[in-house]
């Protein structure tokens, strides 16, 4: 467009009306021949990859890139972008550069998946600019790549690191080894002032004259249940608590199974590192999966697999059907971690109820999710009628939910009542807290 702008120049250097349009015609179809000619020699472009890892993370930040390999020996000026399912919310699929001759060229972009299963990415659209950088070209390059979104695999690694360093306390969770605690002997040690008088090893002191304690490892081998609830309202999405860092997502939020399952994958992974056995149930009106307790890094892949496409059904928990079946398959005194939501009083007394006969044999927790958005209506001012009947509203609800808390704690449930962005930190710390003072 700008080369044909520029033959007003001469066509007005003309002169005369006839001259100018003669100038114009001859202008306008030197600049079509070779916006042709450059249309023509556009390279059909080079071999396109896209890479990424094989299983995407749920709700973190995941890493692809779209590398492309130019054969061509002439440099290749482009533009492109990604096709990228919607649930995977994209940032920076699109960029432009310049890919050597013979070379490659690569452009890094991020995907937050918001939903866990099988997701394919579409074509790519690349612009290659002509020899004469007259004329952009587009071109479509198919390739069927498919994408699968597991829980959260990332937040593993992460882990894992910062147990090597350790900083656990960076990403919230306290020290998971307490000398001291458990039951199983671990070693003898020197007196320091913060023991406990009755660590106190009088026989080793005696021997020793000086102070000797006993520190106890907390034991290994016992059975975790996760029991994580796909009734109607763990469907719900919750958003994250607000926060400055930039790097926080702040697009569509998960669903709270999602929130769920995330935590579950996580505190199996910190079980069966522990040494203990690790089982799964999962249940809607009906319970949809199971799988009994074993240690091992093999079943934890394995529970990751049965996780990894379990969804949200419309219909409402049955507590006592998964109670009474966890009853008949489980005998052994364990630590069960149920995975729920706390709404109306009529489903939290059938929580409640549940929850008060699986407590006779074993450590029961319950995990539930604030939802910040009613909360804060419980707590926003009040200026208009329709504002008082929305925070009246919002604080039925959350009494309502504070007494069902009461009353599972009350029959001898523990509960984590967190936010969607502290579930998996807090989880993993009530479990490091029965595990060093043997509640279990």
């Amino acid at each position: 467009m700008f080369l044909a702008l520029t033959g007003a120049i001469p066509i007005v250097l003309t002169g005369s009306y006839r001259a100018g349009l003669f100038v114009a015609g001859i202008w306008l179809l030197s600049v079509a021949v070779l916006s042709g000619l450059d249309a023509w020699y556009v390279p059909a472009g080079g071999i396109w990859l896209r890479e990424h890892d094989a299983k995407l993370s749920l709700g973190a930040w995941n890493t692809v890139a779209l590398r492309l390999q130019n054969p061509l020996a002439r440099r290749l000026t482009l533009q492109v972008r990604d096709s990228v399912p919607p649930l995977l919310q994209p940032q920076g699929e699109a960029g432009s550069g310049v890919c050597e001759a013979e070379g490659s060229w690569a452009l890094a972009y991020r995907v937050f998946p918001v939903q866990r299963g099988d997701f394919q990415f579409g074509a790519v659209s690349a612009r290659y600019l002509g020899p004469l950088g007259l004329v952009w070209r587009q071109r479509t390059h198919q390739f069927v790549d498919v994408a699968k979104v597991y829980p959260n695999l990332l937040a593993i690694n992460q882990y894992d690191a910062f147990v090597r360093r350790g900083q656990l306390q960076e990403i919230g969770v306290r020290n998971s080894r307490r000398w001291g605690a458990g039951t199983e002997f671990e070693r003898l040690r020197d007196y320091t002032p913060d023991d406990e008088y009755r660590r106190i090893d009088w026989n080793a002191t005696a021997r020793r004259r000086a102070p000797v304690v006993v520190d106890y490892e907390t034991e290994r081998s016992q059975n975790v249940i996760l029991l994580l609830d796909t009734g109607r309202l763990m469907s719900t999405r919750l958003p994250l608590e607000e926060s400055d860092d930039p790097d926080v997502y702040r697009g569509r939020p998960l669903s709270r199974l999602d929130h769920a399952v995330n935590a579950s994958l996580m505190l199996s992974y910190v079980s069966q590192q522990v040494g203990d056995r690790v089982g799964l149930l999962a249940f809607g009106d009906h319970v949809s999966r199971f799988m009994p307790p074993r240690p091992g890094r093999g079943h934890f892949l394995r529970i990751a697999n049965a996780l990894y496409n379990l969804q949200a059904q419309p219909t409402e928990p049955d507590f006592g059907e998964a109670m009474a079946f966890l009853g008949s398959r489980v005998t052994r005194r364990s630590l069960v971690v149920l995975f729920t939501d706390v709404a109306g009083s009529e489903a939290a007394g059938t929580l409640v109820r549940s929850i008060a006969v699986a407590a006779r044999r074993h450590l029961c927790v319950v995990v539930t999710l604030r939802d910040p958005a009613i909360n804060a209506l419980g707590k926003q001012p009040v200026n208009k009628v329709d504002e008082a009947y929305q925070r009246a509203v919002a604080r039925l609800w959350l009494d309502e939910r504070e007494l069902a808390l009461q009353s599972l704690r009350g029959r001898g449930a523990l509960t984590v009542d967190t936010s969607a962005d502290a579930i998996s930190s807090d989880v993993i710390n009530r479990y490091l807290e029965v595990k060093a003072r043997a509640s279990l």
